[in-house]
């Protein structure tokens, strides 16, 4: 049975797990697949480590790119029709890389894949905006993130496991799976949470009018960038982790766990952020976690210097831990800060937000991983240097956000 908006409100438990569960489609559709991506290559008849890093790209221009069209269309016919549609068509693709018989099938099936997706994690935001407000909201999105950091905890080894089991393409039907769990708990108890008075009808002058709404609002537009910019460097990290571990540390075996437990810390932060933002506020943390990932990467970038580009395991396992603690703290409150001004045009702003963020991480990040090769400079010079663009960006804006307590 549906229920109604208001009881989303008084009572957000399962709507949390409900957000979680879209927000992790994502994370589920690239972490699972790291441990396959040396045997996905080959099953194609590619061998050159950096091609594999496309599987991951692929999905996120996908992604990218999709996430301008729902938001204004969910603004007119409601969220949950839109999430609904963008389900179907993830679940279409997934099957679609089952049956993929070349490389590039199976790059436009993931990209397809990513066009699917977008639905569901722009209707997170645009759900979370149109029931929540403020820091309030910013805890609900550090709640969600919190729930959905086991996805890329558990999935690397539960990628191995059914490698070992079946073989690469058997991920595949997990990911229909999921997607099916997800429409039908959707269709079954998710109520619609864009209020009528909020409805626009669909017009392309409207759309435009709304567009030009969205990014004439400079705070908003300043931190999808710094959303966009921060994740970049993790993309990096992201695309190229399995090389990282395999290749140059030289411990496969591990790589499930070694992932898993990093991953860990981005969802204890989170938590640690949903119990503390309602007291010092979404701005004061962000920047204090920015600073802290700042200085933290000059450092591990002057070690590795001095281990000429490979430095101990130990080290940059360290600095990985403390970055994934830094973006747990900032990820809700950035897109909080971006979606706060934005409450009478929340699904294209989260479109737009969404896309912006999304484009930057994935090409930013493709660049960065791409220039792999010996030593793992490039990832960290990669964080460094997204970390401190991302620092001077919230440096600027600083004076110019407000929160509703």
């Amino acid at each position: 049975m549906t229920q109604s908006r208001e009881d989303l409100r008084t009572n957000p438990l399962e709507l949390i797990i409900l957000l979680a569960m879209f927000t992790s489609i994502g994370a589920l559709t690239i972490d699972l697949q790291l441990p396959a991506m040396p045997d996905i290559l080959r099953s194609f008849g590619f061998t050159e480590g950096n091609q594999q890093q496309w599987i991951i790209t692929a999905y996120m221009v996908g992604f990218a790119l999709a996430q301008i069209i729902y938001g204004p269309l969910s603004d007119t016919l409601g969220r949950k029709p839109i999430l609904l549609l963008g389900l179907l068509i993830y679940v279409l693709a997934s099957v679609l890389c089952i049956v993929a018989d070349s490389y590039l099938g199976f790059l436009l099936a993931r990209a397809l894949q990513g066009v699917g997706a977008a639905a569901a994690r722009i209707m997170v935001n645009a759900i979370t905006r149109d029931v929540f407000s403020g820091n309030e909201m910013a805890r609900v999105t550090s709640l969600v993130m919190m729930i959905f950091i086991m996805v890329p905890v558990l999935a690397p080894s539960l990628g191995s496991l059914i490698i070992w089991l079946g073989g690469w393409r058997d991920i595949l039907y997990v990911y229909v799976g999921f997607g099916l769990l997800a429409m039908c708990w959707s269709w079954w108890r998710l109520p619609e949470t864009l209020a009528d008075r909020h409805r626009k009808p669909f017009s392309l002058a409207q759309l435009k009018l709304t567009f030009g709404a969205v990014i004439r609002q400079p705070v908003s537009m300043a931190f999808a960038a710094v959303s966009g910019i921060i994740f970049s460097g993790f993309m990096a990290y992201l695309n190229s982790a399995e090389q990282l571990f395999a290749s140059l540390y030289q411990v496969k075996e591990h790589f499930p766990l070694i992932f898993g437990v990093v991953a860990l810390f981005f969802g204890v932060a989170a938590f640690l952020n949903a119990r503390v933002v309602m007291r010092f506020g979404a701005m004061a943390i962000t920047r204090v976690a920015l600073s802290v990932m700042v200085m933290c990467n000059f450092l591990v970038v002057l070690v590795a210097w001095y281990f000429q580009g490979l430095p101990p395991l130990w080290l940059f396992l360290s600095s990985l831990v403390l970055i994934n603690i830094c973006i747990g703290l900032i990820y809700g409150n950035v897109m909080a800060i971006a979606m706060y001004p934005l409450s009478e045009h929340a699904g294209m702003g989260a479109s737009v937000i969404g896309m912006v963020s999304a484009l930057l991480a994935s090409l930013l990040g493709v660049l960065i991983s791409q220039q792999l090769e010996q030593t793992i400079m490039p990832i960290l010079l990669g964080f460094l240097l997204t970390s401190l663009a991302a620092w001077l960006l919230v440096h600027r804006f600083r004076d110019r956000v407000t929160m509703a307590e």
